[in-house]
């Protein structure tokens, strides 16, 4: 399987929480990258993460964006 990578920087939330979520659902994937600079998303997506069976495997903050990578709990 895959990695799958997402780009939501610059949009605003709820925009990415809803994109992690997509992702998830139709993506064959065991991780995921997303990319995203909405200060809100770091707590939604953390928390839609453990809800559905994923763990936040790094977080990694620059200058104008955060990056976090994930992966499915077997």
């Amino acid at each position: 399987m895959s990695k799958v990578i997402i780009d939501v920087r610059g949009l605003a939330c709820p925009e990415p929480l809803i994109a992690f979520t997509n992702a998830i659902k139709q993506a064959d994937a065991a991780e995921l990258e997303i990319s995203f600079d909405c200060p809100a998303a770091r707590d939604n997506i953390i928390r839609a993460a453990d809800s559905t069976g994923w763990t936040v495997v790094s977080v990694a903050d620059t200058l104008n964006y955060t990056v976090m990578n994930l992966t499915k709990k077997s």
